[in-house]
């Protein structure tokens, strides 16, 4: 199939989508964090002055001034910069703080309404609905848990428009390294050169180029500035309603 994103045309049969940023947008993210927070503080009986440096720590003030606390993070490191976080804090040890961290990291996981809070970016699902029409597959490669991820999927209605997913409980090997990228190809059963990568920061787009994937296309609604992408990129596009496919 040719998939026309801006000016640049490319034959390919797989598309690898990250998601945070560049399928879903980063809202939900506040609330969970809101959520995490909040867990801690009851567990650990918090004072004030400890919730307040805890929610600035996670980025829980919705991205003000561009701070994100620790939500652009992958999952692990997220855990170990949280609970290293509250041991400075309280002076708690840190073996016990990271199984405090995961276990209320994967409670909140569990029980947050997430279809209450996920909202696709501009074009998402068009652009997932048309790559299905026309035969082609498509696979997630997030720094998110693949379990996780599936979830989120769920959430929103898309289960059935992605073929694989591919997080850090399936490949621990982060982007911009080329391992989850080629997992995700084998697990839909296609080659690296058959596929475009997409997403929204450098380390994605680094990770197609190191694959050997056809073609990187940047976006604009994540994390990634469009003078970061465009050193990786084929093509770096506003949203994803810049994109097409055609059979």
């Amino acid at each position: 199939m040719r998939f026309r994103a801006g000016d640049k045309e490319f034959r390919a049969s797989v598309f690898l989508f990250d998601k945070d940023g560049t399928l879903i947008t980063f809202d939900h993210w506040f609330r969970v964090m809101e959520e995490r927070a909040r867990r801690l503080v009851r567990r650990l009986g918090l004072t004030a002055g400890e919730a307040a440096a805890l929610a600035d720590f996670l980025g829980v003030d919705r991205g003000q001034r561009r701070h994100w606390g620790i939500i652009p993070l992958p999952r692990p490191e997220a855990e170990a910069a949280t609970a290293q976080f509250l041991s400075e804090l309280t002076g708690l040890s840190l073996p016990a703080l990271a199984g405090l961290v995961r276990e209320v990291f994967a409670e909140v996981d569990a029980d947050f309404p997430f279809a209450r809070h996920l909202r696709p970016v501009p074009g998402a699902e068009a652009l997932l609905r048309a790559v299905r029409r026309a035969g082609g597959k498509v696979a997630v490669v997030t720094h998110d848990l693949a379990s996780a991820a599936r979830q989120h999927l769920r959430a929103l209605g898309w289960e059935e428009l992605v073929d694989g997913v591919v997080g850090l409980d399936v490949c621990p090997l982060k982007k911009p390294a080329p391992d989850p990228l080629l997992c995700a190809c084998a697990l839909v059963g296609r080659r690296p050169e058959e596929a475009v990568m997409v997403g929204d920061m450098p380390w994605d787009l680094q990770a197609g180029r190191a694959a050997g994937c056809r073609g990187t296309v940047g976006v604009l609604t994540g994390l990634g500035r469009a003078e970061e992408l465009a050193p990786w990129a084929d093509v770096v596009l506003a949203d994803l309603r810049e994109a097409r496919i055609e059979k």
